[in-house]
């Protein structure tokens, strides 16, 4: 069995972790969502992602 634990809260993650990292295999680090929420908003922000309208969370 493998357990998830958020890299900054050290929280355990139920579910699917984000993943944050640069390039394939350096620096890749699992987050929570709660940890992961102003990370999101800011790529969100600055359109390097966007939300499909079925997948959305309010």
């Amino acid at each position: 069995m493998n357990v998830s634990k958020c890299d900054l809260c050290k929280k355990e993650i139920k579910g699917q972790p984000l993943t944050v990292g640069r390039g394939f295999f350096h620096d890749v680090k699992e987050i929570c969502d709660d940890c992961g929420k102003p990370v999101l908003e800011f790529l969100r922000k600055n359109k390097f992602i966007k939300e499909e309208k079925n997948n959305k969370k309010n």
